[in-house]
This record gives structure tokens, C-alpha cells and sequence, in this order.
């Protein structure tokens, strides 16, 4: 028989590693969702980052994607042109020697966060429009982003678990959609405080201060001009929200051959055809925007010409469904659909992408409004 000694230690040490994990996760916080999220860091970081002459050194331990966009969607007045999508279109802006779409827009805010879907345009579209509003909204919509499974639109992990981002998920709905759907939004954010993967990243990132004997909560301005094609030793978040890739990654990647093999690909790109249900919300945003007297702009960002090699494969069948998806929507609401999933359609070169989905600035550039 089981002393009770025995399971009182076995529940004060499960106790006692609990409340040591959820610390952990708490402080260290490599998301940026609890102690570092909030408050007033990202709007100070906005405010720097905005007024800054080249950018400031980015590191999405310093501050999350999204709490970023959010805090810079208060100057979206200042710009002409506002992106807001996914890590596709997230180099897109007017600093460089090259600049993408400087054929749509004359200054951009770009708004773009990594794994951004359709809950995060329903969210920056409304902010846009909010504190703005600007002359037009580039939405980038990927080649799954209105391919969600569920009858109505859920908020992504990474917005349940920003408090500042979450808080205007609402708003957001009751204005564009006009449904007021309420989540378990609290209960997952602090529930993640217990996740096995979080609790690794903050583990690693612990280690990291403790090597380099300094917290990532600062700003530091890049100093001099640079290269935006070749980058500098860091990532860069550049005065108009976009990113300029770390000097390693972009030289890696670029010379990484990228796979022919078409398991390679199945096993990472989404098979699913656009919802109804998720069309139908991207129609209400456009003619949100359009209410505003903004001008929206659908983008189709290339992806690389290996992952179209495979024609009767599931997954390019519905790249070109969802394609021709958002150009009957384009037709149906007037509205301008520009680039394509199609790398050869746009020009883009084999050699102008990372990867099989993150297209190079070159790339990017080839994208041009239709006359």
C-alpha cells in the first residue's frame, strides 16, 4: 500500500516543477506573449523603429511579430500603401535598392507576420483602416490562407496567446463580420504556459543570456547604411516594418539547392481547397476596405518552380484552384489580383527564392500591377 508520505512528496515535487516551468515560461517568455508582451516596449519599439534612419536590429525574442504590427498600425496615416499577410510579403517595402510593388505604392508600412492568415488580415485590415486610414491595403493571401478547417474564423495560436493582439479580435469581427464569436482565448494563452516545445525554447534562450550576459529587452538602432540584398550580421526590421534577413541565412539559403522530390513537398504543403466560409470573410474584409474609400490589392506571392514540377500532384491542384478562387474575386468585387502562385507567370528566376515559399527581394520586384 502507498504511504501518504509517498504521495504527499510525489504532489509537492509535481508542485514545486510546475510552478518552476510555468516561471520559466513566464519571465523568459521566448514568444513574447506574458512578461514581455504588453505594456508599453512594443509601442516604444515602434516608435523607434519608425523614426530610425536604418532600422533596428529585430530578433523576434526581443518582441512578438504580431504585438509589432500592431503597435506599428498606429502610424498607417503616414503611408500610402499598408501589406499585411504572411512571411511571403514580409521583405516588401520601399527601402533598398530595390522595392517591391514601387509600381502600386510610393511608401509602405508593411504589417506582415510570420504565419499570418486569414484571422490576421481580418485583424491589421481593421486596425488599417482604424488608424489611418491609408491610400490602398496590399493583402497577400497565400496559397492555403482561405483553407481553414473550421465553419467560422478561429484565431490562430499566435493570437491567443498575445493579450494586446487578442484584445482586438473582437473589435475586429464585431466591425467586418459582424459576429461577435467569443473563445477560449485566456484559458489557451496560459495553458501554453505548461507546453513541453515552449518550455524547450525557453530553456535555450535562458542559456543563450546567460552566455552573452544580457536580456533581448533592448533597442538598438542599426548604425550606417546598408545592403538589403546581403544583409548584416543580424536581422533587421527596417522603418517601414519590413525584414531584412541575417547575412548567414540569406547567403545559406541561397546557395541551399532546393528539393525535386515531390515527398518533400507533400508532406509540407496543405492539400486543402479554399472554404466557403473563409471566402466569404475575405469578401466581407475587401468590402470593408473598400467602405472606407481605401483601395484594396489582393498579391499572389510565386512559390518555387520545383513544387510545380508535380502537376497532378494534390497540392498543386489546389494552388491552382485557390488561384483562380481569388481571381473570381477579384473579377466579382472589382478588385485588383496581382502576381501569381505561378513563379514562371511573374518571371521570377530559380534562383530568386530561399525556399520553396519565401521568394528573394528579386523576385518580389517582378511583381507588377496589371495595365
Amino acid at each position: 500500500m502507498i504511504s501518504l508520505s509517498y504521495i504527499k512528496t510525489i504532489f509537492t515535487t509535481t508542485v514545486v516543477v510546475l510552478v518552476l516551468i510555468i516561471s520559466l515560461n513566464y519571465f523568459v517568455d521566448p514568444g513574447a506573449n506574458y512578461y514581455r508582451s504588453g505594456g508599453k516596449f512594443p509601442d516604444r519599439y515602434a516608435k523607434s523603429l519608425v523614426n530610425s534612419d536604418h532600422g533596428l536590429h529585430w530578433s523576434s525574442n526581443t518582441i512578438s511579430g504580431r504585438d509589432l504590427s500592431l503597435a506599428l498600425s498606429l502610424y498607417a496615416k503616414d503611408s500610402d500603401c499598408v501589406v499585411i499577410g504572411n512571411s511571403h510579403s514580409i521583405q516588401i517595402g520601399t527601402y533598398g535598392k530595390i522595392k517591391p510593388l514601387d509600381d502600386v505604392c510610393d511608401k509602405i508600412l508593411n504589417l506582415s507576420v510570420a504565419g499570418g492568415g486569414i484571422d490576421d488580415i481580418l485583424i491589421l485590415s481593421y486596425l488599417a483602416i482604424k488608424n489611418g486610414p491609408p491610400k490602398k491595403i496590399i493583402l497577400d493571401i497565400g496559397a492555403w490562407t482561405l483553407s481553414q478547417k473550421e465553419d467560422f474564423i478561429e484565431p490562430k495560436a499566435g493570437i491567443r496567446s498575445s493579450s494586446r493582439y487578442a484584445d482586438k479580435y473582437r473589435s475586429a469581427q464585431l466591425a467586418i463580420l459582424e459576429i461577435d464569436q467569443k473563445s477560449g482565448i485566456f484559458f489557451e494563452k496560459y495553458l501554453n504556459l505548461i507546453n513541453l516545445e515552449y518550455t524547450k525554447r525557453s530553456a535555450s534562450l535562458l542559456w543563450k543570456f546567460i552566455q552573452e550576459k544580457k536580456m533581448p529587452i533592448s533597442i538598438v538602432n542599426v548604425e550606417k547604411k546598408f545592403n538589403t540584398l546581403s544583409g548584416i550580421d543580424s536581422a533587421v526590421k527596417l522603418p517601414d516594418g519590413s525584414l531584412v534577413y541575417p547575412k548567414s541565412h540569406i547567403n545559406k539559403q541561397k546557395h541551399t539547392p532546393i528539393p525535386e522530390e515531390y515527398f518533400y513537398y507533400k508532406n509540407r504543403t496543405g492539400k486543402l481547397v479554399s472554404k466557403a466560409n473563409s471566402i466569404n470573410a475575405l469578401k466581407k474584409i475587401l468590402l470593408f476596405i473598400m467602405e472606407s474609400e481605401v483601395t484594396p490589392v489582393v498579391l499572389l506571392v510565386p512559390y518555387h518552380e520545383n513544387l510545380l514540377k508535380f502537376k497532378k500532384s494534390i497540392t498543386v491542384t489546389s494552388m491552382n484552384k485557390n488561384e483562380n478562387i481569388l481571381r473570381q474575386v477579384g473579377r466579382e468585387l472589382r478588385v485588383s489580383v496581382i502576381g501569381s502562385y505561378n513563379p514562371i507567370s511573374v518571371g521570377c528566376q530559380a534562383n530568386e527564392f530561399y525556399d520553396f515559399q519565401h521568394p528573394t527581394r528579386e523576385c518580389l520586384d517582378r511583381i507588377k500591377l496589371e495595365k
